[in-house]
């Protein structure tokens, strides 16, 4: 369920694609097919860390080993309802998306390093033309046979940070680990809104994560982590996803 914040954000994206004069791609056709449209799709680690980063309460920590597991990726239109009663406005028709199973979604999952720059290829989008406004994206225990899935070092959960904790000379105090296997989902908004048809039938999408930004959300707990403190885990990793979008007339 889109949140009012989100719903409003979606609602002024269809509204630069109606100034745009993009209204006739507005939304995805139920007849229409890909018309050799491809959005092809990458993810990726964010990098090697070489410093220490703090989390939350300020504790230096050095990561050693931060994975997150991609369940699935969809490519979304933008809000039908907010587009229809733009477009009405202006006496302009358009076309109403109902099939299910548009080729908008990519259910491969990857498990990403987070501190590597490994990249994996689970697919290709290939809608119908219209206006897309993001992705929403799962991140779920994975497989054993998923991209990236190590078979000597197999991740148990959704997510998973290990590192150390340093004291204020930058010595170790301290190593933990923490596991959520709780599933939770992100939503990516582009700055712009898509557009895909005659005139644009390529572009690509990266998915990476910060790792730096995902280990400053987190508490590192005292003991265990408890159920509260795993969801949390999955929560900052999810919100740690980044988006690149690369626009083509292709």
């Amino acid at each position: 369920m889109i949140s009012s914040a989100r719903f409003a954000r979606r609602s002024a994206l269809v509204a630069v694609a109606l100034v745009l004069g993009l209204v006739s791609f507005a939304l995805p056709s139920c007849t229409d097919d890909s018309a050799g449209i491809q959005v092809p799709v990458a993810y990726r680690g964010g990098g090697t860390l070489a410093d220490p980063v703090e989390t939350q309460g300020d504790v230096s920590v050095r990561l050693l080993r931060a994975h997150v597991a991609v369940h699935s990726l969809t490519l979304e239109a933008c809000p039908a309802s907010t587009l229809a009663r733009l477009t009405a406005a202006l006496s302009m028709p358009v076309a109403r998306a109902h099939s299910a199973s548009s080729p908008t979604y990519l259910g491969v999952p990857v498990v990403l390093d987070a501190l590597g720059d490994e990249v994996f290829s689970p697919g290709t989008f290939r809608p119908t033309p219209g206006t897309y406004c993001g992705v929403h994206g799962m991140l779920a225990v994975p497989d054993g046979d998923a991209l990236g899935a190590s078979t000597s070092n197999p991740l148990t959960g959704a997510v998973e940070l290990h590192g150390e904790r340093l004291d204020a000379e930058g010595q170790v105090v301290s190593s933990f680990t923490l596991t959520s296997t709780m599933s939770v989902s992100f939503d990516i908004d582009f700055d712009e809104p898509l557009v895909l048809g005659p005139e644009s039938l390529y572009a690509e999408v990266t998915l990476s994560v910060d790792p730096s930004a995902w280990a400053a959300a987190v508490t590192l707990p005292d003991g265990a982590l408890d159920a509260a403190g795993a969801s949390a885990l999955s929560r900052a990793a999810a919100d740690a996803m980044r988006l690149e979008l690369l626009r083509t007339s292709r």
